[in-house]
């Protein structure tokens, strides 16, 4: 017999795997949404889909559907500002001051993410309190430069460091 598993526990056992840090955006008729998400994986490079999940109440998954597009930004260290605001259910106008410009499909990338990734719903897919969105990339771009952005136990960290682990110590 399986007993349930307190919330509680459940986010702090996730909360010990690190994840990186993205901003998921679109725009819905005049409407540009955006949410912070962590739950961001590659699915196949051919064709090169990958999946985003977003909270079912989320006005940012509604706002997807609606548009049918979307873009995943990575955030990198010149947007520790902005992750807080994302994060927020309360935030008004979470692009105040983010500056940002539209893939081809007309989501906002961020500028300075590390890389994005412009996208087509390819499916939605039920996740439980989530739906797990996969998305067809159609145009990305990276920055070696910028240095990524990364959530642990509920805390944001910059991976700023350039040196890799010497082969035999990963």
């Amino acid at each position: 017999m399986t007993h349930p598993i307190e919330a509680g526990l459940w986010r702090e056992a996730m909360g010990g795997f690190l994840t990186g840090v993205t901003v998921v955006t679109t725009l819905s008729g005049d409407r540009i949404a955006g949410t912070a998400v962590n739950a961001f994986s590659a699915v196949s490079q051919s064709p090169p889909l990958l999946l985003v999940c977003l909270d079912r109440s989320s006005r940012s998954l509604e706002a997807i559907r609606s548009a049918g597009f979307f873009a995943v930004n990575i955030l990198s260290e010149t947007h520790m500002d902005v992750v807080r605001r994302f994060s927020s259910k309360s935030a008004e106008d979470r692009f105040q001051g983010v500056a940002h410009a539209p893939a081809t499909t007309g989501a906002p990338v961020l500028t300075g993410s590390v890389a994005w990734f412009d996208c087509r719903v390819h499916a939605i897919h039920d996740g439980g309190d989530h739906e797990i969105v996969v998305g067809r990339v159609l145009e990305l771009g990276s920055d070696k430069a910028a240095a990524p952005l990364a959530y642990h136990r509920g805390n944001i960290w910059c991976l700023n460091s350039r040196e890799p682990v010497p082969e035999g110590r990963a």
